[in-house]
Order: C-alpha cells, then sequence, then structure tokens
C-alpha cells in the first residue's frame, strides 16, 4: 500500500479528483451551458490547429500538407486536437488561467498586435512637417564616424614563446619591411574567424567583432599608409592599417530625406495605437486607491 501510494500515477489520478471536487463546489449552483461541451472538429479547424502547433502561420503551406496526409493521420491528428481543445476548456472552467502571468502577458500581447495591425495608415506628412521633425531631431540623424582599415592577426589560442603580442611584433616588422598594403593582409598571420578588411564601417559593429577595447584603440588612432599595433581582442593580437576616418557629422536635411519621412510616419502610427489603447481603458470604471497617483 505504501509503494502504490508513492507512484507517479496515483497522484495523477488523485490529483484529478481534487480538481474535479474543487470544480464541483465552485460551480455548484452554476449551470453550464451545453453549448461549451461541443467541440466542433473541421478542415479549417485542423489546419489552424496544424499551424499553432508549429508556430508558424503559412495557410498555403498547412493547407497542402493537410490534404497530403492520410486518413489515419487525420484520424490522429484529429484525436491530438480534440484533447487538447477539451483540456483547454476544462482549465478555464476551473480558472487555473487565473493570476498565471505567463498567460496574462500572452493575452496582452495579443491585444499589442491587433492594435498594431489595425489599418490605419497615418495622414502622410508635408514637406514643412518633414523639415520641422528634422530640426527637433536632428540628434537622432547624426551620423557616426566611419572607419576603412585592415589587420592582419596572431590568434591567442595557438602556443607561441612570448605570446600573441611577441608573434604580432614580428609580423609588424615584417609587414614595414615588405612594404605591405592594404591588399596584402591576407598574406600574413593567423585565419581570423571573421573578415580582414572593413570599409566605412562605424564603431558599433566593430566593437561587435573585436570587443570594446579594440574599438577605442582604433578610434585613438590617426589614419596612416603605416601598419600600427599591436591591438589587443578578445581573440589575440593585431596589426591595424588604419587608411581612412570619416568624421562624426551632422547630415543635411536632404541627405536623410527618406529617413525622416519614415521616422515621422513610423511616430503617427505609434501616436495612432497610444490612442486606441486609451480608448480601450476609457471603457473601463479604474478607482484608485488613497496615495496612488492617477497617471
Amino acid at each position: 500500500m505504501r509503494r502504490l501510494a508513492r507512484e507517479p500515477l496515483v497522484h495523477f489520478v488523485l490529483l484529478g479528483v481534487l480538481l474535479f471536487a474543487v470544480y464541483d463546489v465552485v460551480n455548484e449552483d452554476d449551470a453550464l451551458d451545453p453549448q461549451s461541451r461541443v467541440i466542433e472538429v473541421d478542415r479549417e479547424t485542423l489546419i489552424n490547429f496544424l499551424q499553432y502547433r508549429s508556430a508558424a502561420f503559412e495557410p498555403g503551406y498547412f493547407e497542402a500538407q493537410y490534404d497530403a496526409l492520410s486518413e489515419e493521420q487525420r484520424a490522429e491528428l484529429a484525436r491530438s486536437y480534440v484533447r487538447e481543445e477539451a483540456m483547454a476548456r476544462e482549465a478555464m472552467a476551473l480558472g487555473l488561467e487565473e493570476n498565471d502571468y505567463v498567460i496574462r502577458r500572452r493575452l496582452v500581447q495579443k491585444i499589442e498586435y491587433l492594435v498594431a495591425d489595425t489599418d490605419i495608415e497615418p495622414e502622410p506628412p508635408t514637406e514643412d512637417d518633414l523639415r520641422a521633425y528634422f530640426e527637433e531631431h536632428r540628434a537622432d540623424f547624426s551620423l557616426p564616424a566611419e572607419y576603412t582599415f585592415t589587420h592582419v592577426f596572431a590568434d591567442a589560442e595557438i602556443d607561441r614563446a612570448g605570446g600573441p603580442q611577441a608573434h604580432a611584433r614580428a609580423l609588424l616588422a615584417r609587414l614595414r619591411a615588405d612594404g605591405a598594403n592594404f591588399n596584402d593582409a591576407p598574406s600574413y598571420g593567423d585565419r581570423f574567424p571573421y573578415q580582414l578588411n572593413y570599409v566605412r564601417q562605424n564603431l558599433r559593429p566593430i566593437a561587435d567583432v573585436f570587443g570594446p577595447e579594440f574599438a577605442a584603440a582604433l578610434d585613438a588612432m590617426t589614419p596612416d599608409e603605416t601598419w600600427q599595433g599591436p591591438v589587443m581582442s578578445r581573440f589575440g593580437a593585431h596589426l591595424v592599417l588604419l587608411t581612412d576616418r570619416e568624421q562624426a557629422r551632422e547630415p543635411s536635411f536632404e541627405e536623410v530625406r527618406a529617413q525622416v519621412a519614415s521616422a515621422v510616419l513610423e511616430d503617427r502610427r505609434t501616436n495612432t495605437r497610444e490612442v486606441l489603447l486609451d480608448e480601450l481603458v476609457d471603457q473601463y470604471d479604474v478607482r484608485y486607491a488613497e496615495g496612488i497617483p492617477e497617471p
């Protein structure tokens, strides 16, 4: 008997009995709607079930996939759908979704998606609107500094006397003695996991590849036809040939007019979504307790 009490299946059955007991108590005076016990299964329902189960929403693809199923496979699909639908309805009838923040967030996200997909195209901005927006948000359209460089790599994973920096210094002497130029970099050093040449690249993607210390060292360099370094990264040591740097600057309106137009339209879409959500909230009687400031 004690061994039986320890069996997981027994625990599962007892939990089920308990859930139904709670359900009977909670719904003692609340008759169930007979329609809630009806589960309709048709082709469209099963195709939707396939899509949700795969987390991919491509109706044409899943219609073809459904049509390709055998009778036995369709029966198994229907069985899976009915079981899931029955469990979902029982869970909701028992109120199991209450106080579940994961479910709450999913429901909120669905409303957000519905609002975001609202087919309300904002009014096209006039030229004056665009120029006014540009003047107000100039900093948002500033162009960062851009760097053009190549590098030769000494891999820290390779065991060498003196480490990667000593090897890099030896490579530096060779590069300068050979008069190596921008296109010669692949002939020297170790294999680098990413690209060697970077043309008019700003510091953010450079830091993503090499790390912030390398990016800071590059920013401190003066463009020159001479190889510089070694500069350390998370991979090892690098010798750098920095040939050009375009300083950060604020562009003219004409240079970024298309970006300004996109930003204005997105702002207007965002404002429309905010209005729709505010209208949704206005349908509720919101009461704030003492000490809670009203937004």
